[in-house]
């Protein structure tokens, strides 16, 4: 069995290895890239002004290696940082490093399981809101993303800038396509993903699809794919797990 992963290189790192004694194979086909956002002026003017804000919030590791690459840049002529950083979860924070200091996570109780589930950045809210952080919160995120961190700190009535620090750029449809016939299952853990390939692939040319997550799962059944299987989670051993069973 062949298996084509559209996530993004190495974002499964193992699988494959995971995989090579159950006679599946897996190839890496992106179909998703990211870019930098069309103007920095925006990221540029908040990081510069970054001790307005009493909290900054981040709830994907994307955004905080744009956020961390851009303050290098500008760290000479930025004010004084006192800002309260936010993550997820340490993964999520990594690429901040000891850029900011001491990050904070949601306690143990609060988190509930793995930063990767869907619900994350509603408790990452929650922990903000409970621990009395007040307001404006700067919330760095791509260009599409989930809403969850912001109505939920919005409900709360605390104000929420959402900056824009990079995009996601989805394949043309006809690359999409031709990756679709290389596969007998495809593993896809973007709903922007999931859209692209329900339109680029007729249903009668359909592999079976293995979905990361329900957002994906939910994406590409609204979209008119219905998922052959679910990992709840984007982790080595839950997409392998799933892949024997289609096997």
């Amino acid at each position: 069995m062949r298996v084509v992963s559209t996530l993004s290189a190495g974002a499964l790192a193992g699988l494959a290895a995971a995989l090579a004694n159950d006679g599946i194979t897996v190839e890496e086909r992106p179909l998703l890239h990211f870019a930098a956002p069309t103007d920095w002026e925006p990221v540029d003017h908040a990081l510069a002004e970054l001790d307005r804000y009493v909290a900054v919030a981040f709830t994907s590791p994307r955004a905080a290696a744009a956020v961390a690459t851009r303050w290098r840049t500008l760290k000479p002529r930025a004010t004084t940082q006192t800002a309260i950083i936010w993550a997820t979860g340490p993964a999520t924070a990594a690429p901040l490093g000891a850029l900011f200091g001491t990050i904070r996570f949601p306690s143990a109780g609060e988190a509930g399981g793995p930063e990767e589930r869907t619900g994350a950045g509603e408790v990452l809210a929650q922990a903000i809101i409970a621990a009395g952080a007040g307001s404006p919160v700067l919330y760095p995120c791509g260009e599409r993303h989930r809403i969850e961190l912001t109505s939920r700190l919005r409900k709360a009535g605390l104000v929420v800038r959402e900056l824009i620090c990079y995009r996601s750029v989805p394949a043309p449809a006809s690359l999409a396509s031709e990756v679709a016939r290389r596969a007998d299952v495809l593993v896809v853990g973007s709903p922007r993903v999931a859209e692209l390939l329900s339109a680029a692939c007729p249903p009668d040319r359909r592999p079976r699809l293995l979905a990361l997550g329900p957002t994906t799962a939910a994406a590409s059944r609204e979209s008119g794919w219905i998922p052959d299987a679910q990992a709840e989670r984007p982790t080595v051993e839950q997409v392998a797990q799933q892949l024997r069973l289609l096997a």
